[in-house]
């Protein structure tokens, strides 16, 4: 018993000396005695300031650890004076025990009140870049410092981080709290973080809580992110309840010396969509350059946007924005953003190609996109029901879309298989858009459509307080009959032929352009018919009224039938002038002049229609001459052979014939006198 008596006193004895000593530490040493060192210290390695404005405390036993009060440290040069991060208390613990033997055995450390703020300078650096003061010497090593072999972490117990906040330019990540498990090399370190996001002046603040496992490597600056999984909630105008969000990557490897990252997958889901995909990146620090591949699942429109309390477009087809699905790669660096290998599928129409924002301060777009087919009028609003009863309301003009032309940067193709666009059918559709400083152009503008050929040009200025619109086309081979028939519903004109037009116009909205519009029209059509107007059966009833018989029996075909058609007309503030109306038929040739007013839809035509007895021969007989006149409006046009030009012709006919009759029986009585 006596040994063990012994190595009692002689443990009883350090015990006593220890408590002594950390007893002598605590009332004798005094830490905020070596804010300077610390500061200096700071200042060597970082190149930074360090200000230590609060009360250091120091605790001895369990652990020996330092209490910091209010810590800042500031920026490098060349950035704001504002601290690159500052904290209200930080606390960390070591100890003792290990110490003693050599070893570093840190406890928790507890930061509060974090503010880290990423910044990048003019000349596009960060302030986190060159994190040191003056660089050793190549080969050079700290004073009791090792260069051979892997270094090692040390072994951290956790870290807490409270209430506390990182921001990168317009990006904010408040309200954190941090929890990071036992650090050590080679082990794999549990973490839970909760924060609120948001993404700029006025944008939704985003909660996300969520987890991960983060390995660091012991040779190098790389690490593994494995089971981050990231949710949350957010709550998208006008909806008032919370929508739930999920992100996660089963593995991402970050390599700092690399500056590389990647994620050979990754899945999202929000309100009811699904997007998976892949990410890498190149100099992440430096100067970050992304990229990747995407998939969208197919996802009912009209229910995602209901589950964002949103409303659903009213559309004249119910059917339409019922499907949604989309896959493609995607870049992003040097300030662009691009889509490449797109392929979009919106209903029965898919959409392939690429687009890129080329420049993501001009919102500059170049685009190469191709669409199989589409209808267009399908997404559009329902057509007014008619109201048999009520008057009927003036419409009001469409006003031209051109708020956003004059910021607008636009270049890139457009291709679509087949199209239905305000009633006309079009196939192999194909344009090119340049919009840059007001003006959008787009040429060449090509289409089959109704059995020919369209091709075309068109400009909208809008550097003015008026836009200003020039459209230069050709439409060659067309049935013309078909295309007034789905474009504005009219069967006024039928006949398959040419159709030229150059026209200028200034307006916001389609009445001031149709009041300004100028320029000149052509167009040369065969085998159709002018619907509306039967000249024959006009003509036959004035002619029978003037030679007092019967009105012929039977009713008007309600159209005038042509071999050929021809006519230029003059615009000028929304007026057609027309001097060569050529209208021929087999019995039956019309020409003539006019006008027609496209924003009140009068007409006022004076004509002369000629009749043929026999036009088959060369022999070609002349019946009667008709002045005729057309007035009313486009849609009620009123014919109206001029009686008594009718009377006139007829008498002239008359004189001609009995002048014929009386010159030959002056020849036969002459030639008596002489026999």
């Amino acid at each position: 018993m006596q040994p063990l008596k012994i190595l009692g006193f002689v443990l009883g004895g350090l015990i006593a000396l220890i408590a002594c000593l950390l007893i002598a530490v605590k009332l004798f040493v005094n830490p905020n005695d070596y804010k300077g060192r610390i500061t200096q210290a700071v200042k060597h390695s970082t190149g930074r300031d360090l200000t230590l404005a609060g009360d250091i405390k120091l605790a001895v036993f369990p652990w020996v650890g330092l209490d910091l009060g209010a810590v800042s440290l500031g920026n490098p040069p060349g950035f704001e004076q504002v601290p690159f991060a500052t904290v209200k208390h930080a606390a960390v613990r070591v100890k003792l025990l290990p110490l003693l033997r050599k070893q570093l055995d840190i406890g928790r450390v507890e930061i509060d009140g974090l503010d880290l703020r990423l910044i990048k300078n003019a000349a596009g650096r960060g302030n986190w870049q060159d994190f040191g003061g003056e660089e050793a010497a190549p080969g050079s090593a700290a004073p009791g410092s090792s260069t051979s072999g892997p270094q090692t972490l040390p072994d951290l117990a956790g870290l807490i981080v409270t209430d506390s906040r990182v921001s990168f330019q317009d990006m904010v990540a408040d309200r954190i709290n941090l929890n990071v498990g036992h650090v050590a090399s080679g082990v794999t370190v549990p973490i839970d973080l909760k924060a609120v996001l948001s993404t700029g002046p006025g944008a939704q603040p985003l909660p996300i809580a969520g987890k991960l496992e983060f390995t660091p490597a012991t040779a190098s600056k790389q690490y593994r992110i494995a089971n981050l999984d990231l949710k949350g909630t957010m709550v998208p105008a006008p909806r008032t309840a919370p929508v739930s969000w999920k992100f996660a990557v089963p593995e991402l490897i970050l390599d700092l010396t690399a500056q590389t990252l990647k994620a050979d997958g990754f899945t999202a889901h929000f309100a009811g969509a699904r997007l998976s995909g892949s990410l890498e990146g190149n100099h992440i620090v430096d100067a970050p350059a992304l990229g990747g591949s995407f998939k969208l699942e197919p996802l009912p429109v009209r229910g995602f946007m209901e589950g964002l309390a949103m409303t659903a477009p009213v559309t004249r087809d119910p059917k339409a924005l019922s499907r949604l699905a989309a896959s493609g790669e995607f870049t992003y660096g040097g300030n662009a953003l691009g889509a490449d290998k797109l392929n979009i599928q919106l209903d029965d129409s898919t959409l392939t190609g690429k687009a890129a924002v080329t420049n993501l301060d001009t919102k500059a777009i170049d685009f190469d996109l191709a669409v199989d087919r589409i209808d267009v009028d399908r997404y559009l609003s329902p057509a007014p029901a008619k109201m048999q009863a009520a008057p009927k309301a003036p419409e009001k003009p469409a006003a031209v879309p051109t708020s956003g032309l004059k910021s607008l940067l636009l270049h890139g193709t457009l291709s679509i298989g087949s199209a239905t666009v305000a009633g006309m059918n079009l196939r192999q559709v194909l344009f090119s858009l340049d919009a840059k400083d007001g003006v959008a152009h787009l040429a060449p503008v090509k289409a089959q459509l109704y059995g020919g050929d369209y091709a075309g040009e068109i400009t909208v200025d809008s550097r003015e307080a008026t836009p200003a619109l020039q459209l230069n086309q050709r439409m060659s081979g067309i049935d013309v009959g078909q295309l007034l028939n789905d474009l504005a519903k009219s069967r006024r004109l039928s006949g398959r032929g040419n159709v030229t037009s150059n026209l200028t116009a200034r307006g916001a909205d389609s009445d001031t352009i149709l009041k300004s519009l100028n320029g000149h029209v052509d167009t040369n059509l065969a085998n159709g018919a002018v619907e509306g107007i039967d000249l024959w059966f006009e003509i036959n009833r004035a002619m029978s009224l003037i030679q007092k018989q019967t009105l012929p029996s039977g009713s008007s075909s309600g159209r005038t039938r042509f071999d050929t058609f021809k006519a230029s007309a003059d615009l000028n503030s929304g007026v057609a002038t027309t001097k060569d109306l050529n209208i021929a038929s087999q019995n039956l040739h019309v020409t003539g002049q006019g006008a027609s007013n496209l924003v009140t839809e009068a007409i006022n035509y004076q004509l002369r229609a000629t009749l043929y007895k026999d036009s088959s021969g060369a022999n070609t007989k002349t019946l009667a001459e008709i002045p005729v006149t057309v007035t009313g409006t486009m849609s009620n046009p009123k014919v109206s052979p001029d009686l008594g030009g009718i009377a006139k012709a007829r008498v002239q006919q008359e004189l001609d014939k009995h002048k014929d009759q009386l010159k030959q029986q002056v020849q036969d009585k002459l030639q008596g006198l002489f026999k």
